[in-house]
């Protein structure tokens, strides 16, 4: 019974150790004007253009990890607004444009200079640093959390992880379970 008993009780120690904890949080009603103000897109040339899934799930992931003040949020959408103000004040021919990509960079190069002003602008207030790749291509896009960690490179979407504590469990329950093992070995030899 004092066997059964101390399984019971090694398992419930290997369960309490191997739960796993969760690095992200929740977007919270502050920053969710700011996904909004992405999901909207722009027109550009008369057709509309989102960003990808996989820069939208950046952007969400990069939310779930930061808590933004109202201000930092206010002064992303304004960012944002504006960008979006300015490539859709432009006229150009988007016709054979399929993506947000595409169409940016049929844009003059004054007006690509200031889209990425406020990108940068929005980025900064969130807690991002955006850099663009040789000539301020949109398809060399690279942003940074403010330790360094990459949030988004374009065409290699970073995914979102958390800590899963659960092979450590098991390795300690691995351990309980040997050190229980010994312990009866040596009780049993020394009744022997």
């Amino acid at each position: 019974m004092k066997k059964v008993i101390g399984f019971v009780v090694a398992l419930v120690i290997v369960l309490g150790f191997a739960t796993p904890a969760l690095a992200d949080g929740a977007i919270s009603a502050v920053e969710q004007p700011i996904l909004n103000e992405l999901n909207a897109g722009a027109t550009i040339g008369g057709k509309k253009f989102a960003f990808g899934a996989a820069e939208i799930n950046a952007a969400e992931n990069h939310l779930k990890r930061v808590d933004l003040t109202q201000a930092q949020a206010d002064e992303a959408i304004k960012n944002i607004q504006a960008a979006r103000a300015l490539v859709e004040g432009v006229s150009v021919d988007a016709s054979g444009a399929n993506t947000l990509g595409d169409a940016l960079r049929l844009l003059p190069a004054n007006v690509i200079s200031q889209l990425q002003s406020y990108v940068v602008a929005a980025g900064n207030a969130v807690g991002v640093k955006i850099t663009f790749g040789a000539g301020g291509s949109y398809s060399a896009v690279t942003i940074t959390d403010t330790k360094g960690a990459p949030v988004y490179s374009t065409g290699t979407p970073v995914k979102n992880t958390g800590s899963n504590y659960v092979l450590s469990g098991i390795t300690f329950g691995s351990l309980i379970v040997a050190a229980a093992g010994a312990v009866f070995v040596s009780r049993k030899n020394k009744l022997a």
